[in-house]
């Protein structure tokens, strides 16, 4: 049996894809088809459990006019490759997981009789899926109720979220280091804290700057004894890396020994420094959630403004509901109250209490079943 993987775009297309990929059995062939222009598709390429890599070249289609017609052309263009690739492969089954390079593929693998999957991870269907569930013999979904079209519901299933093995490798790894460092806090005044904050594969400059802008306007309001000992770990993204070097240095020389850093543009081991932290700051995308909700992480969720369907909002609030914080990007003054509380300790405590019964699977096994 010969299985096409198809995902691009971003680490939240990319993930669960690989996921998937490096737990179908050793007789099977996989193939795997991407992007080759987005910097997430390069820096996921390693972790891809196959060799038999493929490259599409898809644009968007994006408003009117000049840019919408390219889209189109490429879109054309792009199933005519599609079509090439798996003429090669021979797939007896294809699976996208969204991204440009989905639609054509699919529709590819629908043309040579091909069993055509979906994978949807958020809770709001996007464009491409959309289309392509019209023609799809299954849809996997992430979420339950998740937003879809009528016609999409009847061959629907919930799965879950499928977690890579490096990701929860790395996560105990984190979770044991964190429990050596429980010590650590009993030396310092009034406690530590380590915080995550994270915008995803690409990073997210508005989240970053609205974390350094109201973290700053906190020390600078008070004295150095009501702040815990803080320990940040900040996945920038490339266009704040810069930025961020500048402001912890800053910052440091006004907390003297009361702040510690480590900054990356970009980390193959999130989930290492997910197990690390007490509390997690992020956008709301699909991959992230339920990574956090899988380390019953207490989690501050900062949706992307203008997100398809507001899903980076109902991510969260429906894996989560009221066992994490959900901020707008618009709302400075309640995230510097929400961060006042959880440096005062009292809001930690509660959505840790609330996370204790707290239980979500890896999706990888349920989708196994499905599609072999």
């Amino acid at each position: 049996m010969n299985i096409c993987i198809v995902a691009g775009g971003t680490g939240g297309h990319i993930t669960p894809a690989i996921a998937v990929a490096e737990k179908l059995p050793k007789d099977v062939g996989i193939f795997f088809i991407t992007g080759k222009s987005r910097k997430a598709e390069q820096r996921f390429l390693s972790e891809i459990p196959t060799s038999k890599v493929f490259f599409l070249d898809v644009k968007p289609i994006v408003g009117k006019g000049l840019g919408a017609f390219r889209g189109i052309i490429s879109a054309f263009s792009s199933l005519k490759d599609a079509i090439e690739i798996l003429k090669k492969i021979k797939p007896n089954i294809i699976i996208g997981f969204g991204g440009y390079v989905s639609g054509p593929s699919l529709l590819a693998g629908k043309i040579l009789k091909s069993k055509v999957f979906i994978f949807e991870q958020n809770s709001v269907m996007g464009l491409t899926n959309k289309i392509s569930s019209i023609f799809a013999d299954k849809i996997l979904l992430s979420f339950p109720d998740s937003e879809i079209p009528k016609f999409s519901k009847k061959k629907s299933i919930i799965v879950g979220f499928p977690l890579r093995n490096k990701f929860k490798e790395h996560l105990e790894e984190g979770l044991k280091e964190k429990e050596k460092e429980k010590g650590r806090g009993e030396e310092k005044n009034g406690g530590y804290l380590n915080i995550l904050i994270t915008g995803g594969s690409q990073g997210a400059l508005s989240l970053n700057r609205l974390f350094t802008k109201t973290l700053k306007k906190i020390v600078e309001s008070n004295t150095d004894a009501n702040l815990p000992y803080l320990q940040i770990f900040h996945q920038t993204g490339d266009l704040f890396f810069d930025e961020a070097e500048k402001f912890y240095f800053s910052l440091k020389q006004k907390m003297k020994n009361k702040l510690a850093y480590s900054i990356f543009p970009f980390s193959e081991k999130i989930g290492y420094y997910i197990g690390l932290s007490d509390l997690v700051i992020s956008r709301g995308g699909a991959g992230t959630v339920f990574e956090i909700a899988y380390a019953k992480k207490p989690a501050i969720f900062i949706p992307l403004p203008k997100s398809i369907g507001d899903h980076q909002l109902k991510n969260p609030l429906k894996i989560f509901g009221d066992s994490c914080v959900i901020v707008r990007q618009s709302e400075e003054g309640r995230f510097e109250v929400v961060l006042k509380e959880i440096f005062s300790g009292s809001l930690l405590s509660e959505l840790k209490e609330k996370l204790k019964s707290f239980s979500i699977e890896d999706g990888s096994k349920k989708i196994l079943e499905i599609i072999l």
